[in-house]
């Protein structure tokens, strides 16, 4: 299946950033959701970067996971999805951001979260293919 995916530069460069929350939960809807106003204003900060919060009577815990310098990351909307799995699906860029609020169930969030890890895999990507001065020494110095 393909996707095309439209960005809007205007996202990218933005000064104002989209807060972003990922919650621990499927919602069986896409709707614009009062978040400012039914899930925002209960949320406990206990120190620089750990929350407290609740979804619908579950305790949540949540920390601000930055996303790696040089990146920035990207919301998007599907206006129509469609039926047939076959056919091209069209997302649209809604916003920008570089940390969002992850939170898991009753547990602080951890390195061993895969949404974690896969960011941490861009730190050990870059590094894996960086050259380094020793490199260019060994390869220069034949």
């Amino acid at each position: 299946m393909a996707v095309r995916l439209t960005i809007n530069k205007q996202h990218i460069e933005a000064k104002e950033e989209t807060i972003l929350h990922s919650i621990p939960c499927k919602i069986h809807g896409d709707e614009i959701a009062n978040v400012s106003k039914y899930f925002t204003p209960y949320i406990r900060k206990n120190d620089d970067k750990n929350f407290d919060g609740s979804f619908r009577g579950y305790p949540l815990n949540g920390t601000i996971i930055k996303i790696p310098e040089g990146y920035k990351g990207v919301t998007f909307y599907e206006q129509n999805k469609p039926e047939d799995p076959k056919i091209k699906r069209e997302l649209v860029s809604t916003g920008g951001f570089t940390n969002f609020t992850y939170w898991n169930y009753d547990k602080l969030p951890s390195k061993n979260d895969a949404i974690i890890g896969a960011l941490n895999w861009i730190d050990i990507a870059e590094a894996l293919h960086s050259t380094t001065d020793d490199d260019a020494d060994v390869n220069g110095s034949s």
